[in-house]
């Protein structure tokens, strides 16, 4: 992405500025590294005035901010950050605040960050917001009242009952695609806890194309109205995704050559080598849809960023068939009401969505913890 030549040997002035030697070149326009910076704040920062976020009165507006440690989310925190600050200095009181929250999902992966990493981050953002940690075997604790396929077994821990749902579900992709529905649903019971009007969620451009084949390859392209645009969820949060307009690698660039000092050493989640490829896989199936959806649209931003944003801006425009259509039980989204079949089993008859029931078709006794 960095360049800082023409190829003659001659350095070529920033198209935006027309000042300063242009060493990065963002959507076909050299730039140089402050007007890189400009661009990043920029998009974040009118993007999260557009959500016209004010103070009821005296009561300032929450939000949970969940870290992965990743290049997206680790970034949403600086700029935020960033865009507190400023509030702070104009006005000596911000237009909302912030709850940062790490989902250890180490239950899944021993070598995916643990909550302790968190220490790091309040270390560089000490003024960010609250921050906090919880396991993704948490959800077990806000099972009290919901209707769930198989109640836990009170004698059993939400660790062992968590690994045995996971378990349970025969696939790769199964496993993945129930993880992240887990997650979703512990991160908005604990913003409801925590008295939060929304999320806001650290998907960029590329993130959200991925989503967008990856759930309608998973049976779930009837939620996209709800994970790729910004505004209120079945839920009863708002989700909010502010780096919407900025490619992944633009954010590899700005955190590992435009911060300073720079985020890229926070950002320990982050490889840029997929942990699991079609050219080290063993066998098809030990790669998720998810996982080639990574892949395809991070080689595609290099080459075509045009077609990664069209993805979704196409995703955008889509709306709910029946937003107020049977909730599924797993996932807790409006089913499109088609009424699909899996092999012979009528989705209505279930209270699962299709793409839950593709997810947990065949699998063994398990507990559903919300």
């Amino acid at each position: 992405m960095a360049t800082n030549s023409n190829g003659t040997g001659d350095e070529q002035k920033c198209r935006k500025c027309k000042e300063n030697i242009g060493k990065y070149v963002i959507r076909l326009e050299l730039q140089c590294r402050d007007c890189f910076d400009k661009f990043i704040r920029s998009k974040c920062v009118k993007r999260m005035e557009s959500y016209k976020i004010r103070p009821y009165g005296t009561e300032i507006p929450t939000f949970l901010l969940p870290v992965s440690f990743g290049v997206s989310s680790t970034t949403l925190l600086h700029l935020l950050d960033l865009q507190l600050r400023h509030q702070r200095e104009r006005v000596t009181r911000t237009r909302y605040k912030l709850k940062i929250i790490h989902i250890d999902e180490t239950i899944l992966d021993s070598s995916l960050p643990s909550g302790s990493h968190l220490e790091k981050l309040k270390e560089r953002f000490p003024d960010a917001g609250e921050y906090m940690v919880a396991k993704l075997e948490d959800i077990y604790d806000f099972s009290e009242g919901s209707e769930v396929v198989e109640p836990k077994n009170g004698d059993i821990s939400n660790f062992d009952a968590m690994q045995q749902l996971i378990l349970a579900l025969k696939s790769p992709t199964s496993r993945m695609d129930m993880a992240g529905v887990i997650k979703t649903r512990l991160m908005v019971a604990i913003a409801k806890r925590e008295n939060c009007e929304g999320i806001l969620w650290g998907d960029s451009t590329t993130k959200l194309s991925e989503k967008t084949l990856a759930e309608t390859a998973k049976g779930r392209g009837f939620s996209l109205p709800w994970q790729i645009s910004d505004g209120p969820s079945p839920y009863g949060l708002k989700f909010l995704y502010p780096l919407r307009d900025i490619l992944k690698k633009e954010l590899v660039t700005y955190t590992s050559e435009i911060v300073e000092p720079p985020l890229m050493p926070l950002c320990i989640a982050y490889s840029s080598k997929p942990k699991h490829s079609v050219e080290t896989a063993t066998s098809g199936r030990n790669i998720t849809v998810d996982e080639l959806m990574v892949q395809y649209f991070e080689s595609m931003e290099e080459q075509y960023p045009s077609i990664v944003s069209n993805v979704t801006r196409t995703a955008d425009r889509l709306t709910a068939v029946d937003p107020d259509a049977t909730v599924c039980k797993l996932c807790g989204l409006p089913g499109d009401g088609s009424g699909g079949l899996i092999l012979g089993v009528d989705e209505s008859s279930t209270g699962m969505c299709y793409g839950c029931m593709r997810s947990t078709h065949d699998a063994a006794s398990y507990s559903w913890p919300v």
